[in-house]
């Protein structure tokens, strides 16, 4: 899991004094708690695109989804875009064991809301709004990030990510790396040394002999739409 492994990560590459201030990831090593905790425990920016919002009111952007609500963290109180109050506040875990929070509002707000389709698909006789959202410092760092991902510069600074997967995908066409012949941790470290080792070698044999980089490889449909119409 991404909390356990990133974290793992970080303590390793701080007794190695090898931690970076700015760490690119991908969506499976990032998530909300762990903006937060990288930041405060280790100085750690974590740089990846976070997991998109899937419910439906953010999904089709036709709805009010859960930025839509006024949060009173103080209070413990949301505030629906209609002025409605929520009556509810709950701490919780979800299934997938991640502290949240469940807000609920109260039916006599919800039933005869005239901007009730924007909230609420539900078919029950008696509907009302529910939310779930994150602990304060998740749910800031979360909606701060998804921000962050939409600029410019964001895409320049995780353009970079590219060369590790392209490190990655050499790895494993041409050296198996995501396979051990061997049994245990000391050896399939060194295992893991060696193919690192090997992957150099290949490079610089490439660059001795002059080899172009690849380009970005496109699927047979991005070519195919590059041709030009038949008369």
């Amino acid at each position: 899991m991404a909390r356990e492994t990133t974290p793992t990560v970080h303590q390793a590459l701080r007794k190695k004094g090898l931690l970076p201030t700015i760490h690119l990831v991908d969506t499976g090593y990032l998530d909300a708690e762990l903006l937060v905790t990288s930041q405060r425990e280790f100085g750690v920016d974590l740089l990846g695109p976070t997991r998109p919002d899937v419910k439906w009111q953010a999904r089709e952007q036709q709805g009010f989804d859960a930025q839509s609500f006024q949060i009173d963290w103080v209070n413990q109180r949301a505030t629906c875009p209609q002025g409605h109050p929520s009556v509810s506040w709950t701490p919780a875990v979800d299934n997938r064991h991640t502290a949240v929070i469940k807000i609920k509002f109260s039916m006599r707000d919800c039933r005869p809301c005239p901007s009730r389709s924007k909230g609420i698909r539900s078919r029950k006789r008696s509907p009302r709004r529910t939310s779930t959202i994150r602990p304060q410092d998740h749910f800031l760092a979360l909606r701060a990030r998804r921000a962050r991902e939409q600029t410019p510069a964001y895409a320049a600074e995780y353009a970079r990510r590219a060369g590790i997967e392209a490190t990655i995908s050499q790895g494993v066409r041409v050296l198996r790396l995501r396979r051990s012949r061997y049994f245990g941790r000391a050896r399939t470290h060194l295992r893991h040394l060696l193919t690192a080792t090997g992957l150099n070698f290949v490079r610089v044999a490439d660059w001795l002999a002059g080899v172009p980089r690849a380009g970005t490889r496109s699927s047979h449909f991005a070519l195919l739409m590059t041709q030009p119409a038949c008369a």
